[in-house]
């Protein structure tokens, strides 16, 4: 067939295909908005930067995100950061930077794991396997606490400090958003992404908080002269 025939069909084919792409980024949405905390009178909140938000989808037609791997830092008998968001099936490693050992632990979330006792320079890792929030201790290091969020989408984020939060690139649909706070507890709610810009403001309940020390990796309290031990 001539070239000046090809030519034009290709010109449409290249044209279609760019509307097809043009119209799938158009449906594609920004959920943003401000996490607060509500907290009891006279306390200042300092740690909205440990909220995470997220969305999952109920229309169906989603794949599962895919596992992925994270660190969690441990340094100056802390861990770092405090919470760390990560998708079903991921391994998070947790490197010791401390002169002294340590002993990861975690049993009071959907699953459970205990990496051991070791010192510097050694990383163990566990795979976090179901979705939800697997708190995470140290068995020597009473007050060493953190997070890990598993969550099974890809639409999440972790607020700032001023609580605001954005999570891009969201497919029109009906979602059930989700927001947590370890000491505000969890929300939900049903969200309709529509249109470029989406509006979610959170807000979670910290009143009733109370801090409680928990138990070592065998369920009994922590001996009064390790607390703060090295």
């Amino acid at each position: 067939m001539p070239s000046h025939v090809t030519r034009p069909r290709l010109v449409l084919g290249v044209a279609a295909a760019l509307a097809v792409l043009a119209r799938a980024a158009a449906a594609q949405s920004v959920v943003a908005g401000r996490l607060s905390v509500l907290e009891r009178p006279g306390t200042h909140t300092t740690d909205l930067d440990d909220a995470v938000v997220w969305l999952e989808p109920l229309d169906g037609g989603h794949a599962a995100p895919p596992a992925g791997a994270a660190e969690i830092v441990m340094e100056g008998r802390q861990f770092r950061p405090a919470v760390r968001v990560v998708t079903p099936g991921s391994a998070v490693r947790f490197p010791n930077y401390d002169p002294f050992r340590h002993n990861v632990f975690s049993d009071a979330g959907p699953g459970r794991f205990d990496l051991g006792l070791y010192g510097r320079g050694e990383s163990h890792e566990a795979r976090v396997a179901k979705a939800g929030v697997y708190p995470v201790f140290c068995n020597v290091h009473a007050r060493m606490v953190s997070y890990v969020v598993v969550v099974p989408t890809a639409w999440r984020a972790q607020a700032g400090a001023d609580g605001s939060f954005q999570i891009a690139d969201v497919p029109a649909g009906r979602y059930r958003l989700r927001a947590w706070h370890d000491r505000g507890g969890e929300l939900t709610r049903e969200l309709v992404v529509a249109g470029p810009r989406v509006a979610a403001d959170v807000s979670l309940d910290a009143r009733g908080w109370r801090a409680v020390a928990h138990k070592n990796k065998y369920g009994q309290d922590y001996p009064p002269d390790t607390r703060d031990r090295y």
